[in-house]
């Protein structure tokens, strides 16, 4: 599939668009204008484990119809082959992600999204695009 921009939400931004008032405003601007926003499965997951409860189920209108996870955008095997790179990368320079920040790091550069996060683990990526919508 090839890239056209959009925005892959990390764990703390798709939990915060149930509460935050500049995040949920962010993301209903972007829907307005067609953007294409997402996460992946292991951040839902995430969310889950971290959010179990009734405020959990908040998440999916908060986000709206265009948060999808990863199941349609991304081919598998050219992400767990970027994902190979980065943590090769990673490992040799001494720094670590979790598996969920790498995931999202590789679906993120294949697709040409901007992850929106807080997570400054992600700056031993500076080929990655990132927002953070919290402030």
């Amino acid at each position: 599939m090839s890239s056209r921009g959009g925005y892959l939400l990390d764990t703390n931004h798709l939990g915060a668009a149930t509460t935050t008032t500049p995040v949920r405003r962010r993301l209903a601007e972007l829907r307005c204008k067609g953007a294409r926003i997402g996460t992946c499965v292991p951040v839902l997951f995430e969310l889950e484990a971290g959010t179990a409860g009734p405020e959990s189920c908040a998440v999916a209108p908060a986000i709206g119809p265009t948060a999808s996870p990863d199941s349609g955008l991304a081919n598998r095997p050219t992400t767990a082959r970027i994902y190979g790179e980065l943590y090769t990368d990673l490992r040799r320079r001494g720094r670590v992600l979790s598996q969920v920040d790498m995931m999202l790091a590789a679906l993120a550069l294949q697709l040409g999204l901007t992850l929106v996060t807080t997570d400054s683990d992600f700056d031993a990526l500076p080929d990655l695009k990132r927002e953070d919508w919290t402030a």
